[in-house]
């Protein structure tokens, strides 16, 4: 099975070059380097030397960040070509926007850390709201599962509001916490508090239901730790609504 990562410490920068020419394409790359930077396009400019963390993405992106500030200070656009090369005892990378034409150029005298990520493309999904949620699943409490029975909304407990509180065809009360997007772990522990409350009321025919597009794997864990179950919902495009956001990372 063809490794999943690749990191580079200290690495001599003829093999920083190579790695990332043979990588680039397939591969997310993040260089922790010393560098300086030009750019010559619509404008001009240069960056003066210091340690920066350069981005490169398989789409040709690359970016330039600081140590502070979410955006990057330089970058060039999906569709940029760039190579690698040593000139002068310098690591050179050069990123190619042909239309406009625009051209970043990176010099480095030394590399601290080199890695690379072999990342899937996967589809990030996103609820308007969770409201939407609870409100689909009111309508069609099918897809939940057949024979579900809403009883209630916005449940009132001491930690916090129920977002759906129902009852299964077999007399088991279900208690559904909805999240629009990605479940973390805090989802899993809200939920935990609503089932130990209503077991400490004395039901004891409790099922805990966590309803959103996806869960992480530590979410997960633990939610099957804890017995309860997990119900993906992914966002549907409505013809009298507008779409969902729905796009591709």
């Amino acid at each position: 099975m063809e490794k999943k990562y690749v990191i580079l410490e200290n690495p001599e920068l003829k093999e920083v070059a190579e790695a990332f020419n043979n990588l680039k394409r397939t591969h997310v790359i993040t260089i922790f380097l010393n560098c300086q930077v030009d750019y010559q396009g619509r404008a001009k400019s240069k960056l003066e030397w210091g340690d920066k963390l350069l981005i490169s993405k398989p789409d040709g992106t690359l970016m330039i960040h600081g140590k502070v500030k979410r955006e990057p200070i330089n970058w060039q656009p999906p569709g940029s070509v760039s190579i690698a090369k040593i000139e002068e005892d310098l690591l050179v990378i050069r990123s190619v926007r042909l239309n406009p034409k625009e051209i970043l150029i990176v010099r480095s005298p030394i590399v601290y850390v080199f890695s690379a990520y072999r990342m899937d493309l996967t589809r990030f999904m996103l609820w308007d709201s969770e409201a939407d949620m609870i409100d689909t699943v009111m309508d069609n409490p099918h897809l939940i599962e057949e024979g579900f029975h809403v009883m209630g909304k916005e449940v009132q407990t001491p930690y916090g509001k129920i977002d759906l509180l129902g009852f299964d065809k077999n007399g088991n009360i279900m208690i559904l916490e909805f999240k629009r997007s990605t479940a973390q772990l805090e989802a899993v522990s809200q939920l935990k508090r609503y089932y130990d409350y209503f077991n400490s009321l004395g039901h004891e025919k409790l099922r805990g239901i966590l309803v959103a597009p996806a869960i992480t794997s530590s979410a997960f864990k633990l939610l099957r730790q804890y017995g309860f179950e997990f119900k993906q919902m992914k966002p549907t495009v409505s013809k009298k609504k507008k779409p969902n956001i729905e796009l591709l990372r």
